[in-house]
């Protein structure tokens, strides 16, 4: 997949989905604390998925025409500021 758009996305689902598991890995209820207990393994599910997504955007949210790495900000962005040609693969 060349398109940016959609590979930004799918980083933005890894990232809230990472974020998901350490908000219930931080409250897992446990049978000696109830309320505030912590699922170590959930945790660190969360952390790889955070680092995999920061590391999947940096690799596949470039421009399609001069490699260059665009922004991860959730609009789309139509044209390339670095070489000013528009960001759809099938363009061009």
């Amino acid at each position: 997949m060349k398109d940016p758009k959609v590979n930004r996305v799918i980083g933005y689902i890894i990232l809230f989905s990472g974020f998901g598991f350490l908000m219930y890995g931080t409250h897992y209820p446990t049978a000696e604390d109830p309320y505030n207990g912590k699922n170590w393994f959930l945790i660190i599910i969360s952390v790889v998925l955070m680092v995999y997504s920061l590391v999947w955007m940096i690799k596949k949210v470039r421009c399609p025409h001069c490699n260059q790495i665009l922004h991860f900000k959730l609009y789309n962005i139509d044209v390339c500021p670095y070489c000013g040609r528009s960001t759809d693969p099938d363009d061009k």
